[in-house]
């Protein structure tokens, strides 16, 4: 399946995005720019910015590092195994997450790239259940084994935490996995 793809190429996009989520992070802490204001704010003009800016901006250094991680690790194994939808797959993860949780989520400050991470998670699980072939299934069970306890995750239990945004983000990917597991050629 990953025959055209490397690890390199695959890597691009999540490094940018990664990339620009720490510079962010950078101009907030280091320099004083007020950028979490930025964040989605559900139902509010001021809060649609946040449906294209919120996944750059973060909390503190942990929140920014536990995102980071994930969205790399992630990231490249959707663009490596699955290239010629990876990028579809990615748009939807970013932009389709933040516009379900400017829609429907509690009225507060929405920050961060747990919604995209949860996306990839859940997208990369159910693709391969619905799928069903040998590599996808494999991937699917070793996302599991990595990041089972996203399934945790879409449930409210912090008030502090976006769980809309994993919880809009498995809707995200799971959509997207059944949408294109029944594509031909996904790499």
């Amino acid at each position: 399946m990953a025959s055209e793809s490397s690890v390199f190429g695959s890597s691009v996009v999540p490094f940018r995005l990664v990339f620009l989520m720490w510079a962010a992070f950078y101009l907030e802490i280091v320099i004083g720019i007020p950028l979490r204001e930025f964040g989605i704010v559900p139902r509010t003009l001021h809060g649609l910015v946040g449906i294209f800016v919120a996944p750059l901006l973060h909390g503190d250094i942990l929140h920014l590092i536990s995102n980071t991680i994930p969205l790399l690790f992630l990231g490249v194994v959707l663009f490596f195994f699955y290239n010629k939808i990876g990028g579809a797959v990615f748009f939807r993860a970013y932009f389709w997450t933040n516009a379900l949780v400017w829609l429907f989520a509690r009225p507060a400050n929405h920050i961060g790239a747990s919604g995209v991470v949860y996306s990839l998670a859940f997208f990369l699980i159910f693709f391969g259940i619905f799928r069903r072939d040998f590599l996808s299934l494999f991937i699917s069970v070793v996302v599991i084994i990595l990041y089972g306890s996203v399934f945790y995750g879409v449930l409210p239990t912090d008030p502090r935490v976006s769980w809309e945004s994993h919880f809009a983000g498995a809707l995200v990917g799971i959509g997207s996995a059944i949408t294109f597991s029944n594509k031909k050629t996904v790499s």
